[in-house]
């Protein structure tokens, strides 16, 4: 065996353990991501910062997040949203703004993209871990 290959291995070997553990796939698309974004740097972003970080409003990843939504549907989150936010114009959000929003948020919580597009009712089938 090559130096070459060992180190191959242990780079790869390395890699495997101090990547994040991803949430899995979410039943939305990477089109829905994309405008998800658009839609967060208009909507959200003042409040919860680049990347959902937090900063007026608080973080949309992570500990304090899934402290308080983990354990439910991303259906019951994407109603918190409907309902709450904009903190300024809440229940204003459209359908279309809600889908790709939760999208958007999933993807900060490690979910990827999938082949099915978000909505009311996919947005049940999955739910965030505590």
């Amino acid at each position: 065996m090559s130096v070459k290959t060992i180190v191959a291995g242990l780079f790869v070997g390395s890699a495997l353990f101090a990547a994040p553990a991803l949430a899995g796939e979410g039943p939305f698309t990477a089109d829905q991501v994309k405008k998800g974004l658009t839609e967060y740097n208009t909507h959200c972003r003042t409040c919860h910062a680049k990347d959902g970080k937090g900063a007026l409003g608080p973080a949309l990843h992570g500990d304090t997040f899934k402290g308080r939504f983990g354990g439910q549907s991303w259906a019951d989150i994407r109603t918190w949203i409907h309902d709450n936010m904009p903190q300024t114009a809440p229940g204003t959000l459209s359908d279309d703004q809600l889908n790709v929003l939760t999208a958007y948020t999933m993807s900060l919580n490690g979910y990827t993209p999938g082949q099915t597009e978000l909505s009311a009712d996919t947005a049940k089938t999955v739910t965030l871990e505590k």
